[in-house]
């Protein structure tokens, strides 16, 4: 016969226990990882990013006294900028406005657009294929057809919205609709064929690549990165006078220089 060892309670006292949590099997992540696959942070890792950034910034370097990237000239009201555009990386923002309400195209499209790609880790809870490009094959053919799927629906709005513009029907809506001047134009039909074509790019890619829901969430982004470019480059390179759209061989000079009074 044994007797347990260690501190008894008193008499009349009770031994508490307390049931800290309950875990699943599966939420247990283990890594089992040999010693001859590991590196040490210092000297190894540190070593290359450092040579990494040293190659970053001669490279740099270089590009910069090769290429000469003048400012513009001083402003002054006899040579004023048609268009005047926003530094490049708000040139998409700055393509949206022409297309739909200021408020709707400058606040709420950003802020729901970054608020779903921080709500991505608490919507795909999945763990399988995590840390591998694209997830799977499957993955990295509804990336390709996610990206041509919104550049050319993105350029193929772009032109629509510009013929629409160039024959009146913009006007025509504006004047014999109900509250068309702000609706219609503005709110309806932009935010209708924002959620129309996400909500037809999830379908698609469920219907031909049978995805899930990792991959319909990689659809999804990749359709936002495309859009993001294509908004770019547009503003960049094809607008000119009057926001005009113009092929980017022939976009005309931005300043246009009144002749000095007498």
């Amino acid at each position: 016969m044994t007797t347990p060892r260690g501190p008894q309670p008193f008499a009349g006292q009770e031994k508490r226990l307390r049931l800290l949590a309950f875990v699943r099997q599966d939420s247990v992540v283990r890594v089992d990882k040999r010693v001859e696959d590991t590196a040490m942070v210092w000297p190894h890792l540190l070593v290359i990013e450092f040579i990494a950034a040293m190659l970053w910034s001669i490279g740099l370097f270089v590009i910069a006294a090769a290429f000469n990237a003048p400012l513009q000239d001083h402003a002054t009201p006899d040579c004023t900028p048609n268009p005047s555009k926003a530094p490049w990386y708000l040139l998409n923002l700055q393509e949206l406005l022409l297309h739909m309400d200021k408020g709707l195209a400058g606040v709420v499209v950003p802020t729901v657009w970054l608020t779903f790609m921080a709500a991505i880790p608490y919507i795909d809870r999945s763990r399988e294929g995590v840390g591998i490009y694209f997830t799977s094959a499957n993955g990295k053919r509804i990336t390709i057809f996610a990206a041509v799927f919104a550049t050319v629906g993105t350029f193929s709005l772009i032109l629509l919205d510009a013929f629409l513009k160039a024959h009146g029907y913009i006007e025509f809506a504006t004047e014999h609709f109900p509250g068309g001047k702000q609706l219609l134009p503005n709110y309806l039909i932009p935010i209708g064929v924002m959620i129309g074509l996400s909500v037809l790019l999830v379908l698609i890619v469920q219907r031909l690549y049978a995805a899930n829901t990792r991959e319909w969430m990689i659809a999804v982004y990749t359709g936002f990165v495309a859009v993001y470019l294509v908004l770019t480059v547009v503003g960049t390179s094809m607008r000119g006078p009057g926001m005009d759209l113009f092929p980017p061989w022939a976009v005309p000079s931005t300043h246009q220089c009144l002749e000095p009074n007498i």
